[in-house]
């Protein structure tokens, strides 16, 4: 029988670290305390389900403010505005001329509408305010989805659909996570569709900060986005934690042990998620953000709604009421 404190101690330490030079102090000891408390032996002994769940936080990646923003500083750079300049040098000869590349860069700029994801509440859309302001962007470029297109219907009951601004000539949605891909089919199937039967030669593109395979995928048939599906970051099934892929557990000590770990994870899962007892469409994920932790991600770490059963959360979800 292995003696557990020096493991749980060498775990106690690395998240101590990790509080304090990665995740902006989130996660500090007290807290971390608190939420392990909610383990309290129901699937296997108490010491067990507490050591596993302390190194399912160690491998949690926690993506805070300042990371948030240099990636949104990238979807710019290396997702919009480098290909742009690609595009535009080809077509000039491969000039290097760079008062004709930004003359011409600025005129596709000026053609192009940001969105958000979702309604004004939703986390796609709060993430463009940053975006704006990192890239330094005149907010006549942002737009929301009732503002692209105008709809009206002929004493006929012909309905039509028109362009509001006939200069656009692409629209980019920005979203931090792509997970299942639900959520993009939901929100955007109708709208892209009335923009192709608006005008077919709009482009449209869809740029996120993080994105499983699976969800490119999905956001990449030729009725979403086609081909013009980009990510900062790409989360393959390597980052599903109990994958057989998992990066997790690809070198751990025999005390920790993945099939002992999912049972703690996904017994308390059901409790407090039974339709997604591993995170929604069993995402799998250790992922946090600072302006919230998606539902992809354990439920572990960030159920929060004492209403229904009470939990301390490690990276608490702030859930959507649709009611």
């Amino acid at each position: 029988m292995f003696d557990s404190q020096p493991m749980f101690d060498e775990l106690k330490r690395k998240v101590q670290t990790l509080s304090e030079n990665a995740w902006e102090h989130k996660a500090n000891w007290p807290e971390v305390q608190k939420w392990l408390d909610n383990f309290n032996g129901e699937f296997s002994s108490k010491d067990e389900e507490q050591l596993h769940a302390l190194y399912l936080l160690t491998q949690s990646m926690y993506f805070g403010q300042e990371l948030i923003r240099e990636m949104l500083r990238a979807v710019y750079a290396q997702l919009y505005r480098y290909p742009a300049i690609r595009h535009i040098r080809k077509h000039n000869n491969d000039t290097l001329d760079p008062e004709l590349i930004e003359r011409e860069f600025t005129k596709e700029l000026n053609a192009t509408r940001f969105l958000g994801v979702g309604n004004p509440s939703e986390s796609g859309t709060h993430i463009l305010y940053y975006f704006r302001q990192v890239n330094e962007l005149k907010k006549e470029l942002f737009v929301n989805g009732a503002e692209m297109l105008s709809i009206s219907r002929d004493a006929n009951n012909v309905v039509s659909i028109k362009q509001r601004d006939s200069s656009v000539k692409r629209y980019v949605f920005i979203d931090d996570l792509l997970g299942s891909g639900t959520q993009i089919r939901n929100y955007l199937a109708e709208i892209l569709e009335e923009i192709r039967q608006c005008n077919p030669d709009i482009e449209t593109h869809y740029f996120s900060l993080f994105a499983t395979s699976h969800g490119l995928e999905e956001a990449r048939r030729p009725d979403l986005f086609g081909t013009n599906v980009e990510c900062v970051f790409e989360l393959d099934d390597s980052f599903k934690c109990f994958s057989d892929k998992s990066r997790c557990f690809a070198s751990t000590m025999d005390i920790v042990k993945k099939d002992v770990a999912r049972n703690v994870a996904e017994g308390y899962g059901n409790k407090l998620c039974p339709d997604h007892p591993l995170g929604y469409k069993d995402g799998q994920l250790l992922l946090a953000l600072s302006h919230n932790t998606p539902d992809n991600s354990l439920p572990i770490l960030w159920f929060d709604f004492p209403k229904r059963l009470p939990w301390a959360p490690i990276f608490r979800r702030f859930d959507k009421n649709y009611s």
